[in-house]
């Protein structure tokens, strides 16, 4: 396991979203119209076609559509089947037992609250702009990364939460061991941002019942390290 750093963090700010950067981008758009036999529409059309298709079925065969499109063979018919009623209750992402799809779940209900606004309900999720000093060349280095280490990430961010919080309390073994991969399917998304300081700084989003602890948060300090091996540089 690496040795712990150093980490100053800061909650610059934090907000409600209803969709993901990019969530529904023209192609994953065009699949749903084609899997309805609509063809002819723009990419620009997309947006507002693929509401209106859905609409010409009845919820359950449209949700069964979003969730074929999603997730292919990545998810049985059958685990689809048992997850359509469960779409109109709150968060269901949250609810549901496989990590990984999660965000996808989120964002299948996304759309199918544009076509069916009175049957679902609007999806929220967390944005949050987080800023990290460290005095550590290797901890700087780590932040630096190409892809930054979700575990390193997410046991920076546990450390300004209380042992109440739901990341501390389903996964302390991860959080304190040398592996942790469920991480990259906490964080449904985790960009490095230009920051007017030497500190780095990210935009984090996820699922409020992973992010909420940190939501009324300011600074905090804690130790961390990453899943995979660094180079120490200090």
């Amino acid at each position: 396991m690496q040795e712990a750093r150093e980490f100053e963090v800061t909650i610059v700010d934090s907000k409600e979203i209803h969709e993901l950067p990019r969530g529904w981008p023209p192609e994953r758009l065009q699949a749903v119209l084609a899997r309805l036999e609509v063809d002819g529409v723009s990419d620009d059309e997309a947006p507002e076609m693929a509401p209106l298709a859905l609409q010409d079925l009845d919820v359950d065969d449209a949700s069964d559509v979003v969730l074929e499109v999603i997730f292919g063979d990545r998810m049985r018919p059958g685990v689809r089947q048992n997850l359509i009623p469960d779409l109109r209750e709150d968060r269901p992402w949250d609810e549901f037992a496989e990590i990984s799809q999660q965000a996808d779940i989120f964002e299948a209900v996304v759309l199918l609250q544009r076509a069916f606004p009175h049957e679902f309900g609007k999806p929220d999720a967390l944005s949050m702009r987080v800023r990290f000093a460290t005095g550590s060349a290797s901890a700087a280095a780590w932040l630096d990364a190409p892809t930054p280490d979700a575990g390193l990430l997410l046991r920076i961010l546990a450390g300004g939460m209380d042992d109440r919080a739901v990341l501390r309390r389903l996964f302390e073994e991860s959080l304190a061991g040398e592996q942790f991969p469920e991480a990259a399917s906490i964080l449904w998304r985790a960009v490095r941002q230009e920051s007017p300081t030497s500190e780095r700084e990210f935009a984090l989003i996820s699922s409020h019942q992973w992010l909420e602890p940190l939501a009324d948060t300011g600074r905090f300090s804690t130790r961390a390290w990453p899943d995979a091996a660094a180079e120490d540089g200090d």
